[in-house]
């Protein structure tokens, strides 16, 4: 009896830490996101896209959004397939 109450305590334990894990994972994530969505305000709010300076600084943005988002949902069926067919099932 105290063996399967000693398994079940440590069950929830591991359940606990990767729930914590999850959320330290997520705010680190969500600051990303914060951060990037401050940098295209800054961006749209000077930007004049003939300038080369500012066409660089585009393309800087959209190189980390991708990294930190993923490609955009029309390039997801050339990328990653098996997400594409997920993203299929959500929007029918």
């Amino acid at each position: 009896m105290k063996e399967r109450l000693r398994d079940h305590l440590s069950e929830v334990g591991e359940s606990f830490d990767y729930l914590r894990s999850d959320v330290r994972n997520l705010s680190r994530y969500m600051a990303e996101l914060e951060e990037l969505i401050e940098s295209y305000r800054t961006f749209a709010a000077t930007a004049t896209l003939s300038a080369p300076a500012d066409r660089a600084t585009q393309r800087k943005l959209l190189k980390r959004t991708h990294k930190i988002i993923g490609p955009p949902p029309d390039t997801l069926a050339e990328t990653r397939p098996e997400l594409a067919r997920c993203e299929d099932l959500v929007t029918e």
